[in-house]
């Protein structure tokens, strides 16, 4: 086995001569016990291997034809047999927990459910702490270093299948593993884009904002809920990562009555504009506080004078578009409370104005 990307993740393979392509095998070593997703056949060399890492304790099956060699493991390491609740009933094996979409099969893998795949319960694996995705049949990597998808005679609605991957461009991930073909090491979620682009049957950069459902902010995890005031919360449909937007972030915001966006603040080089599409609310500027009603167009050039923050004081829930900028380094301030956002690659942080320090302080 070769260890791919991670000190605790590691790939086997056999080669398919009818597909001429790669059947893999995945390995995640823990502590609390090992996961395998789709074992394909070992050599001995590889079996030892797997003794010497500890073994499984799991075995994760992401669709009826990835069942392989799972019988042989089960028997060799007694490794309990997990599979999604509409492919479990399909499978030879007996399967020891029935997956539903979202569910983490052990803590940091969570489940995504690819309905339209070749099989009922189609499974992506997803590591949120790795940016890390592994996909079962639908998604193949072929030829090297680009993304294809499963032959369309393989499924029964081969367009609704591929707009069914929006569920894995919604996901922040980097590095995209495959059930067979070669995995895209980098600048998965581009790869993946790039294929369903290609395709002629669907237009993926289109999407009605009905085909997406309300999330409440708590639940996205673009911010923290830490110490949340309640007055901060309100619905999001983030779209941009649906279209295919590269350089421009486009979202809706649902703002109840009582409640406000994110606290008044501007950033250093991002521009952004919103549009009111229902309602009314109220602009907290710099300048003071203007009414905002429907129709409005309101422009946040980078910059001190483009602090904003909205509130709603009405009795109904107004909509907003927001477009933006999307950076991969920027500054933002929060003018209220003397706070300072950096966003830079890897991640970004939050710092007290009143901590600055001079250049030398700590030094040795």
């Amino acid at each position: 086995m070769k260890q791919i990307l991670f000190d605790d993740l590691y790939l086997w393979s056999v080669f398919n001569e009818t597909r001429q392509l790669d059947f893999n095998g995945h390995l995640w070593v823990r502590p609390e016990g090992n996961v395998l997703v789709d074992p394909v056949v070992m050599i001995p060399s590889d079996l030892e291997q797997l003794e010497r890492l500890g073994g499984a304790a799991w075995i994760v099956l992401t669709n009826t034809d990835h069942e392989r060699q799972t019988e042989f493991f089960r028997q060799r390491t007694g490794a309990r047999v997990a599979a999604h609740e509409l492919d479990a009933a399909q499978l030879l094996i007996p399967v020891d927990r029935r997956l539903a979409d979202g569910e983490e099969v052990v803590p940091g893998l969570r489940v995504i459910h690819l309905r339209h795949g070749k099989s009922p319960g189609e499974v992506a694996l997803y590591w949120p702490q790795k940016k890390l995705v592994l996909a079962g049949d639908l998604v193949v990597g072929a030829p090297v270093g680009r993304i294809s998808l499963l032959m369309d005679e393989k499924l029964q609605d081969p367009s609704r299948a591929a707009l069914e991957l929006r569920r894995l461009l919604a996901l922040d991930f980097a590095h995209l593993l495959v059930g067979d073909g070669h995995a895209i090491l980098h600048q998965g979620r581009e790869r993946l884009l790039e294929c369903l682009e290609e395709r002629r049957d669907i237009y993926i950069n289109k999407i009605n904002v009905d085909e997406v459902a309300w999330v409440p902010t708590a639940a996205t995890g673009r911010v923290s809920s830490t110490g949340r005031p309640a007055h901060y919360q309100w619905d999001d449909k983030n779209l941009d990562v649906l279209v295919g937007a590269r350089q421009l972030g486009y979202r809706l915001l649902r703002l109840p009555p009582g409640r406000a966006t994110f606290p008044l603040h501007f950033h250093h080089f991002g521009e952004e504009v919103f549009y009111l599409l229902e309602g009314g609310c109220t602009l907290v500027s710099d300048r003071g506080e203007f009414a905002v009603r429907q129709g409005d167009i309101i422009a946040f050039p980078a910059g001190a004078r483009g602090a904003h923050k909205f509130k709603n004081e009405g009795n109904t829930a107004c909509v907003l578009l927001a477009v933006g900028n999307e950076l991969p380094h920027d500054l933002g301030e929060y003018p209220d409370s003397q706070k300072v956002l950096t966003k830079a690659l890897p991640g970004w942080g939050i710092f007290r104005k009143q901590d600055a320090v001079t250049y030398w302080e700590g030094e040795q």
